[in-house]
């Protein structure tokens, strides 16, 4: 289920994307000699670990082009810590694992319109796990150290409710490419995203009547 999930997502990313290379290229050169806009948005992504769901969130500050091209950078942390267990010194020991990353991100409008908008979405986290527990002079620890490179890519489409602000969801896939350290835990998962979307350059116009390119 895991990789059919990954391999449609990356066959629909792949095709729309081939099907049409001119056009693809022509709005790709168009909207990069445009000025930009800045984007702001949260964003939840649910994924599984043991078979428990998971939630990382995330914010998200980027650059859009002309509304077919997004880039940024994201800050992620996973916010219900998972609860797990380790041996040290032949004692059971209750740990949280913690897991955060940095996440430069890529996305491709293929359609938009004054309310909607569907995009691809790829995205490679640059992070580091650990276990957490608190040691017996009573004081916070980390144990585990591990390095982690992921790929995100996914499939997400936003509504703007209003002109300030905008909802989102999708789907996707976390795929480690690169792990190292001692935790053993299997991050790669399907993800499903629900995100916040909020519009700067409306919120500025609508209280100073200025306008800035920030949305």
């Amino acid at each position: 289920m895991k990789q059919t999930v990954c391999l449609l997502i990356c066959v629909l990313f792949s095709n729309l994307l081939i099907a049409q290379p001119e056009k693809v290229e022509n709005e790709f050169k168009e909207s990069f000699s445009s000025k930009p806009k800045f984007e702001f948005k949260f964003d939840s992504r649910f994924s599984f670990l043991r078979n428990t769901e998971v939630k990382t969130t995330g914010i998200k500050i980027g650059l859009s082009f002309k509304r077919k091209f997004n880039v940024g950078l994201g800050i992620n942390q996973l916010l219900i810590h998972s609860e797990s267990e380790i041996i040290e010194q032949n004692d059971t020991i209750p740990v949280n694992l913690n897991y955060g990353y940095f996440s430069p991100y890529f996305e491709y409008v293929y359609f938009s319109s004054k309310k909607w908008e569907f995009n691809l979405s790829t995205q490679i986290g640059i992070g580091e796990a650990s276990f957490e527990y608190t040691n017996a002079e009573g004081k916070k620890s980390k144990t585990d150290k591990t390095t982690l490179i992921s790929y995100e890519p996914a499939m997400l489409i936003d509504y703007k409710i209003i002109k300030w602000v905008g909802i989102g969801t999708g789907v996707g896939y976390r795929l480690i490419l690169f792990k190292n350290g001692g935790i053993k835990e299997n991050f790669s998962s399907p993800v499903y995203v629900i995100k916040l979307k909020v519009y700067l350059g409306a919120i500025v116009r609508s209280i100073t009547g200025k306008e800035i390119p920030a949305e």
